[in-house]
């Protein structure tokens, strides 16, 4: 399903805050401008939550970490990341993101490209250890 995106030519400004949403089954991916060459992505994720393992084989992702905390698992490493601070994910390297605060929302902006950024789930036995 293709995504929305919640910029445009017509929105070419607004407030992080005012396109921020969490959903409290499962995080929320938002698209907030795209454009012929990349993805401006948000991904908006509850305490609890994950963005499970995938990769994208033909585009890099910048992840830029805005509100909260968790892990960024990237390849065989883990992170803990939080408000300030960046991963970079090279194509085709498994990657997911979980929230792992009690408490506090977690909010991730991502660049992708290049376009199409192709998403390809991966089976916990592709990628790093299972964090059980």
């Amino acid at each position: 399903m293709a995504l929305i995106p919640f910029g445009s030519d017509a929105r070419r400004h607004f407030k992080l805050d005012d396109a921020v949403e969490f959903r409290e089954d499962s995080f929320l991916r938002k698209r907030l401008f795209e454009t012929s060459d990349m993805h401006f992505n948000m991904y908006c994720i509850a305490p609890g939550q994950e963005n499970p393992l995938h990769r994208h084989p033909e585009s890099d992702e910048i992840l830029f970490f805005v509100a909260g905390s968790g892990e960024c698992e990237c390849g065989t490493e883990t992170f803990a990341v939080s408000q300030g601070e960046l991963v970079l994910v090279p194509k085709d390297v498994p990657h997911a993101i979980r929230n792992t605060h009690a408490q506090d929302n977690m909010v991730c902006i991502l660049v992708q490209s290049p376009l199409p950024c192709v998403h390809v789930p991966v089976p916990r036995a592709e990628g790093a250890a299972s964090k059980g």
